[in-house]
């Protein structure tokens, strides 16, 4: 057995009877580093399946880590959004909107017929699959300038957004993007053909108007645990 062996063979044995040995690892830098100028770094890893519910911030290499405050000590360095998990969901929120925009520019959206197709409050609520109901405006054609692999959020999305939007917002300012503004955002499920719902994140409350109108767009991801 060389060294590096032995020593790992050591660590494994002390923090065998450690709860959570990443907690301890971080705790242990930040003391060590202590009244250095070194920005210390929490252990990032994308090997855990089993998250819990929260916010993370997620980096350009794939992984990321749990977002904790007040004393936040992760690396703002590379950061591409911010990680939600809630209840068995896990989406990436971007870390700036794309202003208002209209979810089908008015003259597109002339030419859409109507029919009994109708999206209850309650179906919409469940709808988690934003890319489906993205990939559906652009055939109805959605003009909204979403970056590769980014996604317009459905109504569950969205919801789950603006019942965190202040933790989001703390996560969004410290990775230096734009925070989620307190007015009406765009989602991606349907009303009618013609029409889509919105929330107004000063209440939570969800509504419904035609695509044609211009509210905020603030982009989703997929969020690969």
């Amino acid at each position: 057995m060389n060294q590096n062996q032995e020593i790992k063979m050591e660590l494994l044995k002390e923090f065998s009877h450690v709860e959570n040995p990443v907690s301890f690892c971080r705790e242990a830098y930040k003391f060590l580093t202590e009244g250095d100028e070194v920005e210390p770094r929490v252990l990032r890893s994308s090997e855990s399946k089993n998250e819990e519910d929260g916010i993370y911030l997620v980096y350009d290499d794939g992984s990321y880590t749990l977002f904790e405050t007040p004393s936040q000590s992760a690396s703002k360095d590379g950061i591409t959004g911010i990680g939600v998990v809630y209840d068995g969901h896990a989406f990436q929120v971007a870390l700036k909107d794309l202003g208002e925009q209209p979810l089908i520019p008015k003259k597109k959206w002339d030419k859409l017929e109507d029919d009994d197709h109708y999206t209850t409050e309650c179906e919409g609520l469940h709808d988690w699959d934003f890319v489906t109901a993205t990939n559906l405006l652009k055939e109805q054609g959605s003009e909204v300038p979403l970056p590769e692999g980014w996604y317009i959020p459905t109504l569950a999305v969205l919801e789950v957004m603006c019942f965190w939007q202040d933790r989001i917002n703390e996560a969004i300012k410290f990775a230096g993007g734009n925070p989620m503004p307190g007015s009406y955002h765009w989602s991606s499920t349907e009303y009618y053909r013609c029409t889509a719902r919105y929330v107004y994140f000063g209440n939570g409350f969800a509504y419904n108007y035609y695509k044609y109108f211009g509210y905020v767009v603030r982009p989703v991801a997929a969020f690969n645990l």
